[in-house]
């Protein structure tokens, strides 16, 4: 009997701290929603797709955002830029990627895609807030 508590107490010990230590992971794989910047390490490793880490950063003042917006059907992925409103570099960067703009737009904004991606980058700016939002739409399963 002494030995079984004995190895129940190291199991017990060994989840505790393998909980504790994978908690911040867990609790990052599981957030429906989130803010950070680059300095967030974590999430920004993450919740950041490729296209926006080597996004041109057009402004020193910027934050990224992730949602999952239909439960595991759907993410937004974002980064708000503040202090300016210019977005040239912006469309330099998608015709480089190989995203083409499109015609029509189902929000207010120009809305670009990629024949290599399923992903539907928008972007727009707000000259009286000054700033430029530039968010990927991303549907894991296509319909």
């Amino acid at each position: 009997m002494r030995k079984f508590i004995t190895i129940f107490s190291v199991v017990l010990l060994f989840v505790g701290v393998a909980l504790t230590l994978g908690w911040p992971y867990l609790e990052v794989g599981f957030a429906s929603s989130a803010n950070y910047t680059e300095r967030d390490k974590r999430e920004y490793d993450y919740y950041t797709p490729e296209l926006l880490k080597r996004m041109p950063r057009i402004s020193d003042n910027y934050e990224f955002s992730y949602s999952n917006i239909s439960g595991p059907q759907a993410f937004v992925y974002g980064i708000q830029f503040n202090g300016t409103n210019d977005t040239s570099r912006i469309r330099e960067y998608l015709i480089s990627e190989g995203y083409e703009k499109q015609k029509q737009c189902q929000t207010e904004a120009e809305c670009w895609i990629s024949p290599h991606s399923k992903d539907v980058v928008s972007f727009y700016s707000l000259p009286k807030s000054d700033f430029v939002e530039v968010e990927i739409y991303r549907r894991e399963h296509a319909d």
